[in-house]
């Protein structure tokens, strides 16, 4: 559980909104290696969670974009967006694999506004 890296969501650079624990941990880790703190909840969880003071950006896959919107004011990093298919394993069910480094890369320009949502 991400409990452990940071006191509090509020205090939390980054706020993983999954609800498969081990992907959220997993992205935890990886986040915190860069630097960041981190705080994760359940998407079940968000609807019971308050505005943060100072998280920057929430992680989070396609179907839950819409409650997070509706639920917090915060820019938001699309986890699926960085997951494909391996070219040399095009049957169904195949290994998918994430883009680590482009998640990375994209989680500090958001953070750094350099990448900003234009709202319409």
């Amino acid at each position: 559980m991400l409990a452990n890296h940071v006191p509090s969501p509020s205090q939390a650079d980054v706020l993983i909104c999954l609800d498969n624990q081990q992907v959220a941990s997993r992205i935890g880790s990886v986040l915190t290696e860069q630097g960041l703190s981190v705080a994760a909840i359940s998407a079940t969880g968000i609807q019971e969670w308050f505005e943060p003071n100072g998280c920057k950006l929430v992680v989070t896959h396609t179907a839950m974009i819409g409650d997070v919107r509706t639920r917090l004011n915060l820019p938001i990093v699309n986890l699926e967006a960085f997951i494909f298919d391996r070219p040399e394993h095009v049957a169904e069910g195949a290994a998918r694999q994430f883009d680590g480094e482009a998640f990375i890369k994209r989680v500090f320009s958001v953070m750094s506004g350099t990448q900003k949502r234009v709202a319409g």
